[in-house]
């Protein structure tokens, strides 16, 4: 029944991961994407800007309007005696062909818009997307940029361009290239009052660079984990999606940085499929997938990446060729997505770690890939792609598990650093053990070697009449043999180790110390290192407290270890300065000490017992019960 109710709630969270997924995208495609931000209405190349309209939107995007002049470079001058080829929107096509599969992909163009508004003079801004590769802009007839095509007018970052101009506007891009995946502009330009657009650029610089920096600390996080765990994770590959997710999405950083060059375009393009290449190794490894089934997925992967770096220096005499790279690109990620999903449900069947969370992450990505054919027109205005969106939530992912392991580790390394001291503690116990019950041998033995001498010295004095040597002779005797011990509280070697060591060290503090204990089998249910713990923690507590007496006050410590049929308990009370809280520590190191009393607690916790502690005014108080810790049954207290 368990297993059933187990399975059903993973059914539902991947349902709410699916739903929540497709929630997320159509928000991201609803309220930050170009195509569906409100524009004015525009035709065959103008667009009529109303002016109480644009004061509610004082920013738009100019996807629509535009007028284009196939093969031909026209200025201004030149463009009014000319007939367009035609109209579209920007991001309709990817290149010059203008949908045509046996036309040729590159060459040259012009593009024309004329926005006519209802207002006087005014100042405007002009926000320019990457356009590929080399290109002149005119506003009103005045150059204002001219990258890679002779002449050099002003570029300013981010290619954003401010102009002042009345009721009409005409916007001329004359654009040449021949070595793209695209060509020309295929991304709608931002258009509105200078300050939004700035802000706009501003913030999406942001978003982009607190996204590539999350993502290279989690790198980093994961590079120190994989050079310094003794975990068999891929760590160097969640590092490379790192990497990688963060070439994808730092677009806007490198189109700041990069100025005329465009290798930028080229690693984005890398990055992005080698974020699938990861995904592919990272899952396998993380999986424990046989190389047979992750390795061919890996070198496919690999020739894809290969295949982005080389396309630009291979000729393409026709746009067809072009788009049957596209289809295979994409037929590539949705093969990616499927593999993984089967992947982590493989793993899932045969419970693996990290499984499940892999697949809710995987689901995401298909979601993506969907959502991309379900809402293609979509192009970000300040987050990212469908993809990129869901590879931030596998970042997230992998970022989860490095932390979780490397809390593991440290973990592990305090609780082997603790059975450690717990072991030197143990052995020097019964070191000590061991050598006062050597020692209390040899002194008996000494004694019952002088046994016959002292018996024939108190014949001699009890013929003789002589009461008063006899007396003093006896009291001798008595006081040399209260001063041998023998270490034995309970008969259990490792609770009397530690008691002999611990109230030994409180002795030679000046400490009087009183230990009761009933008789204990040699072997109880608690763990060795849970009872050094127990008891090393009371006591050195009680120690602790009787030294920060003041000289001359009374120091004193009353242990009792008691068997109730078979429940252990251990009471310990110790003198303590009037209204001191005895649940602190005065040690120096406070952040190493102070915790005996939670450590005590949780292991009474963890056996099932009771834990209590009182507070008096001269003394502190500590009782504990641990059940069913006698299992001898033969045993009889």
């Amino acid at each position: 029944m368990r297993m059933k109710d187990r399975k059903g709630q993973r059914i539902l969270i991947i349902a709410a991961v699916i739903v929540i997924s497709f929630a997320l995208f159509g928000f991201c495609y609803r309220h930050d994407n170009k195509y569906t931000r409100s524009r004015p209405y525009s035709d065959r190349g103008v667009t009529w800007l109303e002016e109480a309209w644009y004061r509610e939107n004082p920013l738009f995007y100019l996807a629509d309007g535009w007028a284009f002049y196939r093969d031909k470079l026209l200025s201004p001058d030149q463009i009014a005696s000319c007939r367009p080829d035609a109209f579209f929107y920007i991001g309709r096509y990817g290149g010059f062909d203008l949908g045509d599969a046996e036309a040729q992909p590159y060459g040259k163009g012009t593009y024309r818009t004329v926005i006519l508004t209802q207002g006087g003079e005014q100042e405007y801004a002009l926000e320019l997307t990457p356009i590929y590769s080399r290109w002149k802009l005119w506003i009103n007839g005045k150059l204002m940029q001219s990258v890679g095509m002779g002449e050099k007018g002003p570029r300013p970052p981010v290619d954003i361009v401010t102009f002042t101009a009345g009721e009409r506007i005409e916007i001329v891009v004359e654009v040449e290239d021949y070595g793209h995946f695209y060509s020309g502009m295929v991304y709608p330009p931002a258009f509105g009052v200078p300050e939004q657009v700035s802000r706009t650029s501003a913030l999406r610089l942001l978003i982009h660079g607190a996204a590539c920096m999350a993502a290279l600390v989690t790198g980093a996080l994961c590079f120190g984990l994989g050079a310094g765990s003794r975990f068999s994770r891929p760590y160097g590959s969640l590092a490379l999606l790192c990497i990688c997710f963060c070439g994808s999405t730092a677009w806007p950083l490198f189109q700041v940085a990069a100025g005329e060059g465009y290798w930028y375009l080229l690693g984005e393009r890398l990055c992005y499929y080698g974020m699938f290449l990861s995904m592919i190794w990272i899952q396998g490894r993380i999986c424990s997938l046989p190389k047979k089934a992750y390795i061919p997925a890996c070198a496919a992967g690999l020739l894809v990446c290969l295949s982005v770096l080389i396309q630009p220096w291979i000729p393409v005499p026709r746009a067809g060729a072009l788009y049957g790279y596209s289809y295979m690109l994409g037929a590539y990620k949705w093969l990616t997505a499927l593999w993984l999903l089967a992947a982590a449900g493989w793993a899932l069947y045969k419970k693996k770690p990290y499984s499940f969370p892999l697949l809710a992450g995987n689901c995401v990505f298909m979601c993506a890939l969907a959502a991309d054919k379900l809402m293609p027109l979509h192009e970000p205005v300040l987050t990212g792609w469908f993809v990129e969106l869901a590879g931030a939530v596998i970042i997230v992912i992998a970022g989860g598990i490095a932390l979780y392991d490397m809390d593991l580790t440290y973990r592990e390394s305090l609780r082997l650093k603790m059975r450690q001291r717990l072991s030197e503690i143990q052995l020097e116990a019964r070191s000590r053990y061991g050598a006062l019950q050597q020692e209390y041998i040899r002194s008996t033995r000494r004694q019952l070697h002088e046994t016959r001498n002292q018996l024939t010295l108190i014949k001699h004095y009890l013929e003789t009449g002589e009461q008063e040597k006899l007396k003093t002779y006896l009291e001798g005797l008595l006081a040399s043999g209260g001063a041998l011990k023998s270490g034995e509280y309970t008969g259990h070697t490792l609770i009397d180790s530690i008691l002999t060591m611990e109230l030994e060290t409180a002795g030679a503090r000046g400490i009087y110390v009183e230990a009761e204990g009933d008789s204990l089998p040699p072997e109880l249910s608690v763990k060795d290192s849970e009872l050094t713990s127990l008891f090393m923690n009371l006591l050195e507590n009680a120690i602790e407290a009787c030294g920060r007496l003041p000289c001359g006050e009374e120091r004193w410590i009353f242990l009792e270890v008691t068997c109730s049929e078979s429940d252990l308990t251990i009471s310990c009370t110790n003198s303590c300065a009037p209204c001191e809280d005895s649940v602190k520590t005065s040690k120096e190191d406070y952040r190493a000490h102070g915790y005996g009393l939670d450590i005590m607690r949780q292991i009474v916790r963890d056996n099932g017992g009771t834990f209590a502690v009182k507070q008096f005014s001269d003394s502190f108080s500590v009782r504990l019960s641990l059940p069913d810790v006698v299992k001898d049954e033969g045993y009889k207290l």
